[in-house]
This record gives C-alpha cells, structure tokens and sequence, in this order.
C-alpha cells in the first residue's frame, strides 16, 4: 500500500479479471438486457508509464541524500554516545529508521524502472523493512514530542531522572509495535511473474478489504496519532515559551513550529489522496478513467514528497540546533579537516543537553 506503481497494476488487472468474469456470466445467463459488461476496467498505460519513469529518479535522489543526511546525523551522535540525552537517543534511533527506509529505494527504483529480480523472500524482506521504518519515524517524533513537552511544560525529567534503561524500553517498544504493524508485508509480499505484462514485481497478495484495513492503519498509527500528538505537545511548549522573551527563546519557537509544519507538509498530500482512493474503492465516489489517472499520478508525486521528509530530518532535527554544529565541528576536526570557523571548539555546557538544542538554559535545552 506504500508502492504506487505496483497497486497500479494490482487494480488494473484484477480489474481486467473481475471484467471478464462478469461478461462470461453475462453470456452463460443469455440476458440481452444485462449490462455488466458495459464498463471495462481504465487503462493504466499512463500512469505506469510515468512510474516507470518519475520513481527511479526521484527514489535515487532521495536515497543519495538521506544516506548522507542521515549518515552524518548518526555519525556525530555515536561520536558522543556516552553523553547521549534522552532526545538524542530518539534522534539516533530515528536516524536508523530514515537511514534504513532510503537503503529500500534502489530496490523499489529497479521494480518500478524493470522488473523486481530480487525473489520473494527479498521482496517480503524489503517491504517490510519499508514499512517498519516508515511507523518507526512517526512513532519516534511523537516520542520526541512527549519527552519536550514533559521537559518543558511540566518541568519533569521523564528519561533522565527515571532508570537508565527507560528510554531504552521505549524505543524497543516503538520498534516492536513498527514489527507488529509490519507483519502483513511478511504474509503478503511476494514476486509474482505477470504474463500480462511479461515482468515479475514485488506485490500484495490479499482482497479489497485486506488493502482497506492496512490503509486506514497506516493513515491511524503513521500519520493521524502522531501528528495530534506532535501538534499538542508543540503547541504547549509555544505557549510556555511565549510567555518568555529573547532570541535563544524566539529560536526554540521557530525550531518546534518548523518541526510540526515540515512532517504535516510533507505527509498530509499523500494521506489525503489515498483517502480519494480509498473512497473511490467503496464505491462512495464514482470511479471514471480520468479520475483514476489523476489519483494514480497523485500518489506517486505525494508518496515521493512524503518520502523526502527523510531527507529533511537531519536538517530540522539537528543542523538547526546549535549543539549539534558544535559536535559536527569536532568530530571534523578529530577527522583532521580545518575548523573554518577559526575557532577551537568548547563544550557549552557540562550537562547532557540534546544535540540540537538552540540554548542551554534549563528546561529549554531540549530544543
């Protein structure tokens, strides 16, 4: 439910199947009245052809740049994990689940551009690997959310007063629930050879209803739960920090504004045109070619703008904060590049204040 092209094909030729199965019985029942064989299912030639050639492209950018991003954010936090707060350990974590989620790109890229020549058991292997990642980086910025707004608002130190091991058990937790969502891709991904189409592609095996239920669960656990729960926490904080004045303050509003507006931006599209989908298979919106192209389309650009939030994280969650930087410099610098600031570096604080904080002054050194 998360690779367009091959629900595309899906639709399409079960649709051809459905279609020739309703004639035959139109033929069988001799009713010159009977209409069901009235309306054969849209041609997909375009929108597979725009797959074919819009997803290697942008799926090869995105791998290139979330290796990178994401590379260097996990290097500079492993850099100085005995130091590691607790949002730096979502941060970490969440490095993971991006770095993981682009490594499945090339494989997608190739299915979309050829033909899926990995076998079945890569082919469950990839789409849930996909998919783990894909609940794990909702999950953790909800994670994140909550571990800020405690911090600030309430002045508590969940993660940090608590047993060393609490944030620990919270990120297994998240990884175990994103294994649990997962499990269909286990059961229902397969390589399945097409003569139709004379290619073999990596695709789900279940009914309507099956692709229905894992749709709103996607739409449930990766986007609508953690973007309420991104949304109230930020909007907490700003409220506790509007109260305050000062740069380092107007940095932090601007950072958790960005957080929330960045993952809403990103997402909402391609939620909202799966929705029109989903309602056109309910048959509560009439399905006519025209539409079908449309919706097919959309999914594929939504789905890349979606999959680009992997990209941003490194730049919303750690280059923005001013800790970070300062880790990235000397991690640099131990590598035996130059520090182009002219500057030696100094630790801003004893305290193990997050990597992307824009301030250490006590509560707020998590932003």
């Amino acid at each position: 439910f998360l690779f367009p092209r091959q629900v595309h094909q899906v639709l399409y030729f079960s649709g051809i199947a459905s279609f020739l199965e309703n004639c035959s019985s139109c033929y069988d029942s001799e009713d010159e009245n009977d209409s069901c064989c009235a309306s054969p299912p849209c041609p997909q030639d375009f929108s597979l052809n725009f797959d074919q050639t819009f997803l290697p492209v942008l799926y090869s950018l995105l791998f290139l740049l979330g290796l990178v991003g994401n590379g260097a954010v996990a290097a500079v936090l492993l850099s100085q994990r005995a130091a590691l707060s607790s949002t730096d350990t979502f941060l970490l974590h969440l490095a993971v689940a991006d770095t993981l989620l682009v490594l499945t790109l090339p494989l997608w890229a190739v299915d979309a551009a050829i033909q899926w020549v990995f076998g079945s058991g890569l082919c469950k292997v990839a789409g849930a690997v996909f998919n783990i990642n894909f609940y794990a980086g909702a999950l953790l910025l909800a994670c994140i959310s909550f571990d800020r707004y405690l911090s600030i608002v309430h002045a508590t130190q969940l993660y940090r007063r608590g047993p060393r091991g609490r944030v620990a058990l919270t990120c297994i937790a998240v990884w175990g629930l994103c294994l649990l969502f997962a499990l269909p891709d286990f059961i229902f991904l397969s390589a399945n050879y097409d003569e139709r189409l004379n290619a073999t592609h990596c695709q789900y095996n279940f009914p309507q209803v099956g692709r229905t239920v894992l749709r709103v669960l996607q739409l449930v656990a990766g986007f609508l739960l953690p973007l309420l729960v991104m949304a109230y926490c930020y909007a907490r904080i700003l409220a506790v920090l509007l109260v305050s004045r000062g740069q380092r303050r107007l940095r932090a509003i601007r950072l958790v504004v960005v957080v929330v507006v960045a993952f809403a931006l990103c997402w909402t599209p391609y939620h909202l045109v799966v929705l029109v989908d989903t309602i056109m298979d309910l048959g509560v919106l009439a399905r006519n070619c025209a539409r079908e192209s449309q919706v097919d389309i959309a999914k594929s650009v939504t789905s890349g703008l979606g999959y680009m939030h992997c990209c941003l994280n490194p730049l919303l969650y750690a280059f923005v904060g001013v800790k970070f930087r300062e880790r990235m410099w000397m991690l640099l610098s131990r590598l035996g590049c130059p520090d182009r600031r002219g500057l030696q570096w100094q630790p801003s604080s004893s305290r193990r204040d997050s990597s992307w904080s824009e301030t250490t002054e006590g509560s707020y050194s998590g932003l």
